[in-house]
Protein backbone atom coordinates (compact mmCIF):
# COMPACT_ATOMS: atom_id res chain seq x y z
CA UNK A 1 0.00 0.00 0.00
CA UNK A 2 1.24 3.54 -0.98
CA UNK A 3 2.08 5.62 2.43
CA UNK A 4 3.67 9.37 1.99
CA UNK A 5 6.29 8.68 4.69
CA UNK A 6 8.99 11.73 5.86
CA UNK A 7 11.24 10.60 3.12
CA UNK A 8 8.70 10.48 0.60
CA UNK A 9 7.79 14.53 1.72
CA UNK A 10 11.20 15.08 1.56
CA UNK A 11 12.14 14.47 -1.78
CA UNK A 12 8.49 16.05 -3.02
CA UNK A 13 9.88 19.69 -0.94
CA UNK A 14 12.79 19.35 -2.86
CA UNK A 15 11.33 18.63 -5.78
CA UNK A 16 9.24 21.81 -5.20
CA UNK A 17 11.83 23.71 -4.50
CA UNK A 18 13.36 23.49 -7.22
CA UNK A 19 10.70 23.95 -9.83
CA UNK A 20 9.04 26.75 -7.17
CA UNK A 21 8.82 29.12 -10.15
CA UNK A 22 6.26 26.67 -12.67
CA UNK A 23 4.38 25.95 -9.79
CA UNK A 24 3.70 29.42 -8.62
CA UNK A 25 2.49 30.40 -12.18
CA UNK A 26 0.24 27.33 -11.55
CA UNK A 27 -0.81 28.31 -7.46
CA UNK A 28 -4.35 28.77 -7.33
CA UNK A 29 -5.01 27.36 -10.82
CA UNK A 30 -7.65 24.87 -11.50
CA UNK A 31 -5.76 21.88 -13.13
CA UNK A 32 -7.73 18.17 -14.08
CA UNK A 33 -5.81 15.08 -14.32
CA UNK A 34 -6.86 11.98 -15.65
CA UNK A 35 -4.95 9.06 -14.21
CA UNK A 36 -4.76 10.73 -10.88
CA UNK A 37 -3.65 7.58 -9.18
CA UNK A 38 -1.13 5.68 -11.33
CA UNK A 39 2.49 6.15 -11.42
CA UNK A 40 3.07 9.56 -13.12
CA UNK A 41 -0.20 11.25 -12.19
CA UNK A 42 0.11 10.80 -8.42
CA UNK A 43 3.45 12.41 -8.15
CA UNK A 44 1.93 15.11 -10.60
CA UNK A 45 -1.00 15.48 -7.68
CA UNK A 46 1.28 15.92 -4.89
CA UNK A 47 3.96 18.54 -7.20
CA UNK A 48 0.56 20.57 -7.87
CA UNK A 49 -0.48 20.25 -4.81
CA UNK A 50 2.24 21.41 -2.75
CA UNK A 51 2.16 24.44 -5.10
CA UNK A 52 -1.28 25.51 -4.52
CA UNK A 53 -2.74 24.62 -7.20
CA UNK A 54 -6.65 23.29 -7.13
CA UNK A 55 -7.35 19.84 -8.53
CA UNK A 56 -10.14 17.52 -9.81
CA UNK A 57 -8.38 13.92 -9.31
CA UNK A 58 -9.92 11.47 -11.87
CA UNK A 59 -9.03 7.96 -11.87
CA UNK A 60 -11.30 4.36 -12.61
CA UNK A 61 -9.55 2.99 -9.47
CA UNK A 62 -11.74 4.50 -6.62
CA UNK A 63 -9.89 1.91 -4.30
CA UNK A 64 -6.71 3.52 -5.31
CA UNK A 65 -7.45 6.97 -5.90
CA UNK A 66 -9.29 7.23 -1.95
CA UNK A 67 -6.29 5.20 -0.65
CA UNK A 68 -3.99 7.68 -2.17
CA UNK A 69 -5.57 10.52 -1.72
CA UNK A 70 -8.24 10.53 0.70
CA UNK A 71 -8.15 13.72 2.66
CA UNK A 72 -6.36 15.96 0.46
CA UNK A 73 -7.45 19.39 -0.80
CA UNK A 74 -8.90 18.29 -4.18
CA UNK A 75 -12.32 17.16 -5.34
CA UNK A 76 -11.75 13.21 -6.14
CA UNK A 77 -13.58 11.61 -8.76
CA UNK A 78 -13.88 7.69 -9.94
CA UNK A 79 -14.74 7.98 -13.07
CA UNK A 80 -13.97 6.92 -16.24
CA UNK A 81 -12.46 9.36 -19.20
CA UNK A 82 -14.30 7.44 -22.19
CA UNK A 83 -17.87 7.96 -20.23
CA UNK A 84 -19.04 11.48 -22.07
CA UNK A 85 -22.19 12.50 -19.80
CA UNK A 86 -19.39 11.83 -16.02
CA UNK A 87 -16.89 13.69 -18.25
CA UNK A 88 -19.03 17.29 -18.86
CA UNK A 89 -20.29 16.52 -15.30
CA UNK A 90 -17.04 16.82 -14.01
CA UNK A 91 -16.05 19.74 -16.29
CA UNK A 92 -19.27 21.77 -15.70
CA UNK A 93 -19.01 21.73 -12.02
CA UNK A 94 -14.94 22.07 -11.35
CA UNK A 95 -14.17 24.32 -14.96
CA UNK A 96 -10.74 23.21 -15.32
CA UNK A 97 -8.51 25.53 -17.05
CA UNK A 98 -5.30 23.17 -17.50
CA UNK A 99 -6.33 19.23 -18.39
CA UNK A 100 -3.93 16.58 -18.10
CA UNK A 101 -4.86 13.59 -19.91
CA UNK A 102 -3.06 10.41 -17.81
CA UNK A 103 -5.24 7.86 -17.94
CA UNK A 104 -4.11 4.67 -19.81
CA UNK A 105 -3.02 1.03 -20.03
CA UNK A 106 0.66 1.18 -19.16
CA UNK A 107 1.34 -2.79 -18.47
CA UNK A 108 2.34 -4.91 -20.96
CA UNK A 109 0.22 -7.55 -19.63
CA UNK A 110 -2.70 -4.99 -20.32
CA UNK A 111 -2.10 -4.50 -24.09
CA UNK A 112 -2.28 -8.24 -24.45
CA UNK A 113 -4.94 -9.29 -23.00
CA UNK A 114 -6.83 -5.52 -22.59
CA UNK A 115 -6.39 -4.43 -26.21
CA UNK A 116 -9.48 -2.66 -26.72
CA UNK A 117 -9.17 -1.24 -23.51
CA UNK A 118 -6.03 0.27 -23.95
CA UNK A 119 -7.47 1.97 -27.29
CA UNK A 120 -10.26 3.64 -26.14
CA UNK A 121 -9.08 4.83 -23.20
CA UNK A 122 -6.85 6.79 -25.17
CA UNK A 123 -8.46 7.79 -28.38
CA UNK A 124 -12.11 7.86 -26.64
CA UNK A 125 -11.15 9.43 -23.64
CA UNK A 126 -9.16 11.96 -25.56
CA UNK A 127 -11.56 12.81 -27.80
CA UNK A 128 -13.95 12.96 -25.01
CA UNK A 129 -12.01 15.58 -22.89
CA UNK A 130 -10.63 17.49 -26.04
CA UNK A 131 -14.85 18.26 -26.80
CA UNK A 132 -15.12 19.23 -23.02
CA UNK A 133 -11.97 21.33 -23.36
CA UNK A 134 -13.74 23.83 -26.24
CA UNK A 135 -17.52 23.27 -24.48
CA UNK A 136 -15.89 24.75 -21.02
CA UNK A 137 -12.71 26.81 -22.45
CA UNK A 138 -10.11 25.17 -20.67
CA UNK A 139 -6.70 27.19 -20.96
CA UNK A 140 -4.69 23.94 -22.50
CA UNK A 141 -4.99 20.37 -22.87
CA UNK A 142 -1.73 18.39 -22.31
CA UNK A 143 -1.74 14.66 -23.72
CA UNK A 144 0.95 11.94 -21.98
CA UNK A 145 1.92 10.44 -25.12
CA UNK A 146 5.20 7.78 -24.77
CA UNK A 147 8.36 6.87 -26.69
CA UNK A 148 6.54 4.09 -28.17
CA UNK A 149 4.69 6.40 -30.52
CA UNK A 150 8.12 6.80 -32.33
CA UNK A 151 7.97 2.82 -33.66
CA UNK A 152 11.20 1.21 -34.66
CA UNK A 153 14.54 2.88 -35.07
CA UNK A 154 15.93 3.16 -38.36
CA UNK A 155 19.64 2.60 -37.47
CA UNK A 156 21.72 0.95 -34.41
CA UNK A 157 22.55 4.35 -33.37
CA UNK A 158 19.14 6.43 -33.90
CA UNK A 159 18.14 9.11 -31.42
CA UNK A 160 14.65 10.30 -31.44
CA UNK A 161 13.64 13.85 -31.69
CA UNK A 162 10.22 15.16 -31.76
CA UNK A 163 10.48 15.26 -35.51
CA UNK A 164 10.98 11.20 -35.61
CA UNK A 165 8.57 8.66 -36.87
CA UNK A 166 9.46 5.25 -37.57
CA UNK A 167 7.71 1.93 -38.56
CA UNK A 168 5.02 0.45 -36.21
CA UNK A 169 3.13 -2.57 -37.83
CA UNK A 170 -0.31 -1.99 -37.83
CA UNK A 171 -1.10 -5.45 -38.08
CA UNK A 172 -0.50 -6.89 -34.17
CA UNK A 173 -1.84 -7.35 -31.23
CA UNK A 174 0.87 -5.29 -29.89
CA UNK A 175 0.29 -2.24 -31.93
CA UNK A 176 -2.58 -0.89 -29.82
CA UNK A 177 -0.53 0.55 -27.77
CA UNK A 178 1.80 3.13 -30.01
CA UNK A 179 -0.91 3.38 -32.51
CA UNK A 180 -3.78 5.03 -29.99
CA UNK A 181 -0.77 7.07 -29.06
CA UNK A 182 -0.12 8.85 -32.41
CA UNK A 183 -4.40 8.75 -33.06
CA UNK A 184 -4.36 10.66 -29.86
CA UNK A 185 -1.87 13.25 -31.32
CA UNK A 186 -3.69 13.67 -34.65
CA UNK A 187 -6.41 14.30 -32.98
CA UNK A 188 -4.83 16.95 -30.52
CA UNK A 189 -3.96 18.38 -33.94
CA UNK A 190 -7.37 18.42 -35.61
CA UNK A 191 -9.04 19.93 -32.27
CA UNK A 192 -6.26 22.73 -32.67
CA UNK A 193 -6.66 23.26 -36.39
CA UNK A 194 -10.65 23.18 -36.08
CA UNK A 195 -11.83 24.88 -33.12
CA UNK A 196 -8.45 26.57 -31.78
CA UNK A 197 -7.29 24.55 -28.83
CA UNK A 198 -4.36 24.85 -26.91
CA UNK A 199 -2.53 21.52 -26.29
CA UNK A 200 0.63 20.27 -25.79
CA UNK A 201 1.91 16.66 -26.21
CA UNK A 202 4.53 14.75 -24.04
CA UNK A 203 6.53 11.80 -25.19
CA UNK A 204 7.45 9.97 -21.87
CA UNK A 205 9.85 7.58 -21.43
CA UNK A 206 10.44 4.68 -19.20
CA UNK A 207 9.15 5.92 -15.83
CA UNK A 208 9.97 4.40 -12.66
CA UNK A 209 9.50 5.97 -8.70
CA UNK A 210 7.83 5.57 -5.35
CA UNK A 211 4.33 5.57 -6.52
CA UNK A 212 4.64 2.74 -9.05
CA UNK A 213 1.27 0.62 -9.21
CA UNK A 214 2.17 -2.66 -7.67
CA UNK A 215 0.46 -4.79 -9.99
CA UNK A 216 2.34 -3.17 -13.34
CA UNK A 217 4.36 -5.65 -15.19
CA UNK A 218 6.59 -3.72 -16.78
CA UNK A 219 10.08 -4.98 -16.65
CA UNK A 220 11.91 -2.10 -14.43
CA UNK A 221 8.89 -2.35 -12.13
CA UNK A 222 9.16 -5.76 -11.99
CA UNK A 223 12.84 -5.66 -11.22
CA UNK A 224 12.27 -3.10 -8.49
CA UNK A 225 9.64 -5.34 -7.03
CA UNK A 226 12.03 -7.89 -6.72
CA UNK A 227 14.70 -5.74 -5.24
CA UNK A 228 12.35 -4.48 -2.73
CA UNK A 229 11.41 -8.37 -1.59
CA UNK A 230 15.29 -8.89 -1.30
CA UNK A 231 14.77 -11.00 -4.51
CA UNK A 232 17.75 -11.60 -7.27
CA UNK A 233 16.54 -9.67 -10.87
CA UNK A 234 15.55 -12.25 -13.70
CA UNK A 235 15.97 -10.66 -17.10
CA UNK A 236 14.11 -12.62 -19.79
CA UNK A 237 16.56 -11.38 -22.39
CA UNK A 238 20.31 -10.52 -22.86
CA UNK A 239 19.20 -7.31 -21.64
CA UNK A 240 21.04 -5.57 -24.57
CA UNK A 241 17.81 -2.99 -25.31
CA UNK A 242 18.79 0.31 -24.40
CA UNK A 243 16.09 2.41 -23.24
CA UNK A 244 15.87 6.16 -21.88
CA UNK A 245 14.67 6.32 -18.23
CA UNK A 246 13.35 9.24 -15.97
CA UNK A 247 12.60 9.05 -12.10
CA UNK A 248 9.13 9.52 -11.75
CA UNK A 249 9.56 13.27 -9.66
CA UNK A 250 11.38 14.70 -12.79
CA UNK A 251 8.86 13.59 -14.87
CA UNK A 252 6.25 15.04 -13.39
CA UNK A 253 8.27 18.70 -13.07
CA UNK A 254 8.35 18.63 -16.78
CA UNK A 255 4.61 17.96 -17.04
CA UNK A 256 4.13 20.74 -14.75
CA UNK A 257 6.19 22.69 -16.81
CA UNK A 258 4.53 22.47 -20.41
CA UNK A 259 1.86 23.10 -18.85
CA UNK A 260 3.14 26.97 -18.36
CA UNK A 261 5.96 27.25 -21.02
CA UNK A 262 5.14 24.73 -23.59
CA UNK A 263 4.92 25.56 -27.27
CA UNK A 264 0.86 25.16 -28.72
CA UNK A 265 0.44 22.59 -30.56
CA UNK A 266 4.51 21.22 -29.46
CA UNK A 267 6.00 18.08 -28.76
CA UNK A 268 8.28 17.24 -26.40
CA UNK A 269 10.59 14.25 -24.89
CA UNK A 270 10.20 13.24 -21.17
CA UNK A 271 13.22 11.57 -19.98
CA UNK A 272 16.50 12.27 -18.39
CA UNK A 273 19.49 12.51 -20.69
CA UNK A 274 21.90 11.47 -18.17
CA UNK A 275 19.74 7.76 -18.02
CA UNK A 276 19.88 5.66 -21.05
CA UNK A 277 20.58 2.78 -20.15
CA UNK A 278 20.88 -0.67 -21.26
CA UNK A 279 18.13 -2.52 -19.42
CA UNK A 280 20.54 -4.99 -18.17
CA UNK A 281 22.41 -1.77 -16.59
CA UNK A 282 18.96 -0.93 -14.88
CA UNK A 283 18.28 -4.14 -13.49
CA UNK A 284 22.06 -4.14 -12.08
CA UNK A 285 21.02 -1.05 -10.54
CA UNK A 286 18.28 -2.43 -8.56
CA UNK A 287 20.45 -5.39 -7.61
CA UNK A 288 22.72 -3.18 -6.17
CA UNK A 289 20.47 -1.38 -4.02
CA UNK A 290 18.93 -4.81 -3.10
CA UNK A 291 22.33 -6.47 -2.18
CA UNK A 292 21.20 -9.30 -4.93
CA UNK A 293 22.19 -11.06 -8.18
CA UNK A 294 21.17 -10.73 -11.67
CA UNK A 295 20.41 -14.29 -13.36
CA UNK A 296 19.06 -14.51 -16.95
CA UNK A 297 15.99 -16.69 -18.58
CA UNK A 298 16.28 -17.92 -21.79
CA UNK A 299 13.08 -18.53 -24.33
CA UNK A 300 10.88 -16.35 -22.49
CA UNK A 301 8.03 -15.60 -25.82
CA UNK A 302 8.29 -11.42 -25.29
CA UNK A 303 5.83 -10.86 -28.44
CA UNK A 304 3.03 -12.47 -26.18
CA UNK A 305 4.17 -10.98 -22.61
CA UNK A 306 2.80 -7.84 -24.40
CA UNK A 307 6.60 -6.58 -24.09
CA UNK A 308 7.85 -4.74 -26.85
CA UNK A 309 10.23 -6.30 -29.51
CA UNK A 310 11.68 -2.61 -29.61
CA UNK A 311 15.70 -2.72 -28.73
CA UNK A 312 16.71 0.80 -28.76
CA UNK A 313 14.33 4.11 -27.66
CA UNK A 314 16.87 6.39 -26.90
CA UNK A 315 15.11 9.89 -26.74
CA UNK A 316 16.69 13.74 -27.42
CA UNK A 317 15.58 15.78 -24.31
CA UNK A 318 17.60 19.02 -25.85
CA UNK A 319 13.67 20.59 -26.86
CA UNK A 320 12.64 20.21 -23.29
CA UNK A 321 16.13 21.48 -21.92
CA UNK A 322 15.71 24.50 -23.87
CA UNK A 323 12.80 25.59 -21.62
CA UNK A 324 14.62 25.52 -18.58
CA UNK A 325 14.31 22.20 -17.88
CA UNK A 326 16.74 20.01 -15.79
CA UNK A 327 16.65 16.44 -14.04
CA UNK A 328 17.71 16.30 -10.16
CA UNK A 329 17.88 12.42 -10.05
CA UNK A 330 19.29 9.80 -12.21
CA UNK A 331 18.69 6.29 -12.84
CA UNK A 332 21.34 4.99 -10.02
CA UNK A 333 19.91 7.29 -7.40
CA UNK A 334 16.32 7.13 -8.88
CA UNK A 335 16.35 3.27 -7.92
CA UNK A 336 17.89 3.23 -5.00
CA UNK A 337 15.75 5.68 -3.64
CA UNK A 338 12.57 3.95 -5.17
CA UNK A 339 13.81 0.52 -3.52
CA UNK A 340 14.45 2.10 0.24
CA UNK A 341 11.15 4.03 -0.36
CA UNK A 342 9.43 0.43 -1.25
CA UNK A 343 11.08 -1.25 1.65
CA UNK A 344 10.09 1.60 4.07
CA UNK A 345 6.57 0.90 3.15
CA UNK A 346 6.24 -2.76 2.72
CA UNK A 347 4.52 -1.61 -0.50
CA UNK A 348 5.11 -5.33 -2.08
CA UNK A 349 4.99 -7.27 1.38
CA UNK A 350 2.31 -9.07 0.27
CA UNK A 351 4.63 -10.83 -2.69
CA UNK A 352 5.79 -12.51 -0.10
CA UNK A 353 3.31 -15.37 0.40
Amino acid sequence: MFERTEAYWNELTRYAAFHGETLDALRGRRVLITGAAGLIGTFLADLLLAGGSRLCLVDLDEDRLTQRFGGAEALLAAADATDPARMDELFDFFRPKYVVHAASNTSPADYAKKPVETMETNVLGTAVLLKNCVKYGADRFLFCSSVEAYGQPDSGDCVFDERFSGYVDCNTLRAGYPSAKRACEALCNAYAGQFGVDFVTARIGRIYGPTVIPTDAKAPTQFIRDAALGRDITLKSAGTQVYSYGYVADCAAALALLLVRGEKGGAYNVADSGSQEMLRDFAGFCAEAAGTQLAFETGFDLAAGGYSNITRAVMDTAKLEALGFRTLTHAREGVANTIRFLRETHAFEEDKS
